[in-house]
C-alpha cells in the first residue's frame, strides 16, 4: 500500500483514513465492539478532510474558520495516536510465549480494547460537535469569500528613486553590457537575459533600472509584470499596448493575441521585460510571440526559480544572472542611510542592535529597508528597538510596516505544494544559522510521514527531489556543494526562518524551547525543537503533555534533555550536543527507549551514552546513527554500537552508523546481511578486535565481507569505513555493487591493487582514500572508465616506471582528483578528464627511477575545465625549486592560467629523510 503523507495543512487526516480502511478489513473483523464507531469515522472524516484541503488553498482565513480547522486537525491527530497504540498492543506477543505470557497478553489486549472503546467514544463526540459547527457556521462558504489582495510590492520597486538605490550600479552596468553587445552568428534572434534570485533581493528594481537605461536604443519597449496565477490574455494585451499596438479592440483569445504580437513585432527591434515568472508553462506561451523576430531584439525575465530562468534562456542566445545579496559595505550604507542619513551619525547605544539586524537581513535589500523603516517609526526609543530585535516573528505577523516584506516572502511559500510546504516548515526545528545536512533532513521527513510514494522511486529519492526543489526555488540556500554536483547541506535565511516559525505557530506544527525567542505552542504540541540556552527546562514545558509528541530535536545550545520516558509516540529523536564530545560529555541514558515503538529515526551525537542491549523492539526504525558519542562502559573510546542478536528484526533499517565489528558477535555481523533495505552503513572498530584471537578476527572479517557482498547486491548506496582490514577483505567484500554510490574511508583503504569489483561499480560517484601498493596501467583504467566517478582520492606507493598517462576521455565526469605517488611523470592527453575542476597532487620525486628535467604535470593544459591546482613536491636536496619551476611552466600553458587558483609547494630532504629546505609560491586569482 502506498504511503499516505502527513501534511501541515491537513495533519494526519489522509493517513488516518488509510488506517481506518485497514481496521475495516478482514484482519480486524473481531473488533465488533468498536467496528460501528470506526465505520462512523470512515464516513464522516472524508468530508472534514475535503474541507481541510480546501482551506489549505486559502491564503487568509477568518478567525472562526481557523479555530474550526485547528480543532479538526488536532482531533485527527488524536484519533491517529489512539489507533497506533491500539494496533501496537494488538500485535504484541509471539510464538515463543509461554502459557502465562499468553494469558497475560490476552488480558492486556482486552484492557487495550476497552481503553480504545472509551477513547473512541470521546473522540466520536468531538467529531460530531465539529461536524455540526462546520454546518452551523458555514465554514466552507466563509472560506471561499474573496480577499482583497494587498498592493503589489513591486510598485515601489518600479518607481524607486535611483538616487536612493545602493549596490545596483555594478549589476546594472554588467547586464547592460551583455544586452548591448553584438551577438555571434545568431541570425538576429532575440537575446534573453534571466535574472534569478531570492524574493526581496531586488530583481524587479534591477530589471527596471536596466530597462530605463537602454530602452531608447530600441524601436519599441514594454515592461510587463506577471503574478503567480496570471491571466495570459491580459498579459499579452499589456505587451501589445507597451510596444505600440494601436488597435484598441483587442481580442480575448490567446492565440489571436499571440498572432497580433508576432505580426506587430516582425520588423521591429524591441526590448521587453517579463517580470516575476513562476511557471515554465507561462513562459512557453509568451515565447511563442517572440521566437520569430530576427531584428536582434532583447528580452529580460526575472524569476525566483532557477529552473524557470534556465528554461527562458534555453532556445535563445541566453544568459542567467544570479542575483547576489548586497555586500557588507552596501548593506550598511542602505541601512544607516534610511535611519541616520549616514553611519557616522548612529549613536553608540544603537550600534549593537543595528549590527544584529543587519546580520539578520544578510544583504537582502527589501529586508534592510523594511526593518530600517520599522525601527524609524519608533524614533530613538532604545527599549522599543530591543523589543523588535527579539520579537521579529511577532513583528512579521502583525506590524503593518513589514506588510510588503511579509507579502513577498509569503508569495514563495504559498506557491508550494502541500508536501513542499510541510517539508519547508519542518526546517523550523533547526536553530538559526544552523548548517542542515541533507541526509538528516530527508530522513526526518520520511520518518514523520511527510513524503508520499511515487511510482518508480523510493521514498528517499522522492525526499531528495523535494530538497532539490526547495533549492531550485531559492527557499533554502545551498552550503556544502562538492564537485559531485550534489548539495549536501543547506541553511535557511533568517527572514525565511522567521516566516517558517510564524507559519509553524499558526498551524501548531512546532513548539520551540528557546531562551532567546519563545515560540508559543499549545498543550498538544506535536513537535519540539529544544534550543534553550538556560540550564533548566522551562516550567511551561514541564507542565506540557508530551506522550503525543512526534519529533524531539535537541541542539548544542541546550543544557538539559527532556525525560525520554515522557514520550510514547515519538517518530524522530535527534539529539545533537555539539562536536566537542569526549569522556567529559553530558551523560545520556538511552537504555529505556525500547518503549518508543513508533521510532523511525534515531541520531545522537556529542554525549556519553548508555545504549540499550537490544534494538529489536524498535521494529519501525529506519535510521540508527550513534557514531559520534562516547560509550559509558568504554570511557576512553567512541561509542561502539552493539546490537547483540536483534539486528535481523530491524527489517526497515536503511541507515546504520556506528556499528562496531569488534564489539559485535560473529552472528550479529552475519545478520547484517538480512538488512536488505540498508542503504547507508557506517563500520568502525573500537580497538577490541585487535585484542581478540587471530582466528576470531579472521572469522569476523570473512563474515563481514560475506554480509557486504549480500548488501552490495541489494540496496547499499554508501559505505563509511573506519577500521583496518586484511588486504584480501577488500577484494572479497563486493561482487556486483550496482547501487553503491560512495565508498568513504576515514583512514586509508589499503589494497595491493585496485579491486576488480570496482569495474562493476557503475554508479560509484565518490571514492575516498584508496591506497594501492602498485598502480598498474590496467588498474588505472578500471578507475578511468567508471561512468559516474566524480570525486577520487587515490594514493599509490608504486607506479609504472614510465609514469601514468590519462588518456583522452578517461574519467569522463571526474571533478576533483586528489593523488599521491612516487612517480616520474603524470601525463594528460588531449580531452582527458574533461570536467575536472580541482587537481591536488602529492609527488615524491626521490625515487631512483624519477626523470628529472621533465615536468611531472605534462599536458595539464588539456584539462579544459580546471580551476584550481595544488601541488606538493618532496625532492632530493637541491632539486625542489627546479621541480617547482617545471610544474609552474606546465600550468602557465593552460588557457585559464590567469584566473586559476594555484598553490605550489616543495620540500627538500636529505639522504636520511630529514627536511633541509622548504618553500612555497602560492598564487591566488585576483578574480
Amino acid at each position: 500500500m502506498a504511503t499516505i503523507a502527513v501534511s501541515a495543512s491537513t495533519g494526519v487526516m489522509n493517513s488516518l483514513l488509510s488506517k481506518l480502511s485497514i481496521l475495516l478489513g478482514d484482519k480486524y473483523k473481531q473488533l465488533k465492539g468498536v467496528r460501528k464507531d470506526i465505520e462512523f469515522f470512515s464516513r464522516e472524516l472524508p468530508n472534514m478532510c475535503a474541507a481541510l484541503e480546501m482551506l489549505a488553498n486559502v491564503e487568509k482565513l477568518d478567525p472562526q474558520t481557523k479555530v474550526w480547522r485547528d480543532m479538526v486537525r488536532e482531533t485527527a491527530y488524536d484519533i491517529d495516536d489512539c489507533i497506533d497504540i491500539f494496533m501496537h498492543n494488538l500485535g504484541q506477543g509471539g510464538d515463543k510465549e509461554g502459557l502465562l505470557d499468553k494469558i497475560s497478553g490476552k488480558i492486556r489486549k482486552l484492557r487495550a480494547h476497552n481503553k480504545l472503546a472509551d477513547k473512541i467514544q470521546e473522540l466520536k463526540v468531538r467529531v460530531v460537535q465539529q461536524s455540526e459547527s462546520r454546518d452551523r457556521y458555514k465554514i466552507t462558504e466563509a472560506a471561499g469569500s474573496p480577499i482583497v489582495p494587498p498592493v503589489d510590492p513591486r510598485v515601489q520597486a518600479m518607481f524607486e528613486d535611483a538616487q536612493r538605490l545602493v549596490g545596483i550600479d555594478g549589476p546594472r552596468d554588467e547586464i547592460t553590457q551583455l544586452l548591448l553587445e553584438e551577438g555571434d552568428n545568431n541570425f538576429g534572434i532575440p537575446k534573453v537575459l534571466s535574472i534569478v534570485g531570492f524574493g526581496g533581493l531586488g530583481k524587479t528594481t534591477l530589471a527596471n533600472q536596466v530597462y530605463t537605461k537602454i530602452k531608447n536604443e530600441f524601436q519599441c519597449a514594454a515592461f510587463v509584470s506577471i503574478s503567480r496565477s496570471p491571466d495570459m490574455a491580459n498579459i499579452l494585451k499589456e505587451m501589445l499596448s507597451g510596444v505600440g499596438y494601436s488597435n484598441m479592440n483587442m481580442s480575448d483569445d490567446v492565440n489571436k493575441l499571440i498572432t497580433d504580437l508576432i505580426e506587430h513585432l516582425a520588423h521591429k527591434r524591441y526590448l521587453i521585460v517579463i517580470d516575476d515568472i513562476w511557471r515554465i508553462t507561462d513562459w512557453n506561451i509568451i515565447r511563442c510571440a517572440l521566437l520569430q523576430n530576427r531584428k536582434d531584439s532583447r528580452v529580460i525575465t526575472t524569476t525566483r526559480i532557477r529552473e524557470v530562468a534556465t528554461a527562458c534562456c534555453s532556445e535563445f542566445q541566453g544568459h542567467v544572472h544570479e542575483m547576489q545579496p548586497l555586500n557588507n559595505h552596501d548593506s550598511r550604507s542602505l541601512f544607516f542611510k534610511r535611519l541616520f542619513n549616514t553611519e557616522v551619525n548612529c549613536p553608540k547605544q544603537y550600534i549593537e542592535i543595528s549590527e544584529d539586524m543587519l546580520r539578520k537581513c544578510r544583504g537582502v535589500p527589501l529586508a534592510i529597508t523594511s526593518i530600517a523603516s520599522l525601527l524609524a517609526t519608533h524614533g530613538m526609543d532604545i527599549q522599543k528597538w530591543e523589543k523588535i530585535q527579539y520579537s521579529m516573528v511577532s513583528e512579521l505577523e502583525t506590524n503593518p510596516t513589514l506588510e510588503w516584506m511579509r507579502h513577498v516572502l509569503s508569495l514563495s511559500y504559498n506557491d508550494l505544494s502541500y508536501h513542499l510546504k510541510t517539508c519547508l516548515l519542518y526546517l523550523g526545528t533547526y536553530p538559526e544559522d544552523h548548517k542542515i545536512r541533507r541526509d538528516d533532513l530527508v530522513r526526518q521527513w520520511i520518518a514523520e510521514g511527510f513524503v508520499p510514494e511515487k511510482h518508480g522511486l523510493d521514498l528517499e529519492e522522492v525526499a531528495e527531489g523535494y530538497f532539490n526543489e526547495l533549492i531550485n526555488r531559492n527557499m533554502i540556500q545551498p552550503v556544502d556543494s562538492p564537485y559531485t554536483g550534489e548539495v549536501l547541506s543547506c541553511q535557511v535565511h533568517d527572514l525565511m526562518l522567521d516566516l517558517i516559525l510564524l507559519k509553524c505557530t499558526e498551524e501548531n506544527f512546532i513548539s520551540t524551547i528557546d531562551g532567546l525567542r519563545n515560540i508559543k505552542g499549545t498543550s498538544q504540541t506535536r513537535r519540539i525543537s529544544h534550543q534553550n540556552h538556560s540550564r533548566n527546562i522551562p516550567p511551561a514545558m514541564e507542565r506540557m503533555s508530551l506522550p503525543q509528541v512526534r519529533s524531539y530535536m535537541l541542539y548544542p545550545a541546550a543544557k538539559s534533555v527532556l525525560g525520554l520516558s515522557r514520550f510514547e509516540l515519538l517518530r524522530v529523536l535527534h539529539l545533537d550536543h555539539g562536536i566537542s564530545w569526549g569522556p567529559k560529555s553530558t551523560f545520556l541514558d538511552l537504555s529505556g527507549i525500547s518503549h518508543l515503538f513508533l521510532l523511525r529515526y534515531l541520531k545522537v551525537s556529542g554525549f556519553r551514552l548508555k545504549l540499550p542491549k537490544k534494538f529489536g523492539k524498535l521494529q519501525h526504525l529506519m535510521t540508527l546513527d550513534v557514531a559520534m558519542n562516547w560509550h559509558l562502559s568504554l570511557p576512553s573510546l567512541p561509542t561502539c554500537l552493539e546490537l547483540c542478536n536483534g539486528v535481523r528484526k530491524q527489517s526497515n533499517l536503511q541507515t546504520l552508523r556506528g556499528f562496531d565489528i569488534g564489539m559485535n558477535s560473529v552472528e550479529t555481523i552475519r545478520d547484517l546481511s538480512e538488512l536488505t533495505n540498508l542503504r547507508d552503513l557506517g563500520l568502525r572498530d573500537s580497538g577490541s578486535i585487535r585484542e581478540q584471537d587471530s582466528d576470531i578476527r579472521e572469522l569476523k572479517h570473512d563474515t563481514l565481507a560475506a554480509s557486504l557482498r549480500m548488501l552490495g547486491n541489494n540496496n547499499l548506496r554508501t559505505l563509511w569505513v573506519d577500521f583496518s582490514a586484511p588486504e584480501q577483505f577488500w577484494n572479497d567484500c563486493f561482487t556486483h555493487p550496482h547501487h553503491l554510490q560512495s565508498l568513504l574511508g576515514l583512514r586509508p583503504i589499503k589494497v595491493p591493487q585496485v579491486p576488480k569489483w570496482m569495474a562493476q561499480a557503475d554508479r560509484l560517484a565518490r571514492l575516498h582514500w584508496l591506497e594501492v601498493e602498485q598502480l598498474r596501467s590496467d588498474d588505472a583504467q578500471i578507475l578511468a572508465h567508471m561512468p559516474c566517478l566524480a570525486y577520487l582520492q587515490l594514493r599509490a606507493k608504486e607506479a609504472p616506471e614510465k609514469g601514468i598517462v590519462i588518456h583522452s576521455n578517461d574519467f569522463p565526469v571526474l571533478k576533483k582528483f586528489i593523488f599521491g605517488c612516487k612517480l616520474s611523470c603524470l601525463t594528460f592527453e588531449s580531452a582527458a578528464m574533461p570536467l575536472l575542476k580541482e587537481l591536488v597532487i602529492h609527488f615524491d620525486s626521490r625515487a631512483p627511477e624519477a626523470k628529472h628535467g621533465v615536468s611531472p604535470l605534462s599536458g595539464i593544459e588539456h584539462l579544459a575545465s580546471l580551476e584550481e591546482v595544488t601541488v606538493r613536491v618532496q625532492a632530493r636536496r637541491g632539486e625542489g625549486s627546479k621541480l617547482e619551476s617545471l610544474c609552474r611552466n606546465s600550468i602557465q600553458r593552460h588557457h585559464r592560467y590567469q584566473s586559476m587558483k594555484i598553490d605550489l609547494r616543495y620540500e627538500e630532504r636529505d639522504d636520511e629523510n630529514r627536511p633541509v629546505r622548504s618553500t612555497s609560491y602560492p598564487q591566488a586569482s585576483e578574480n
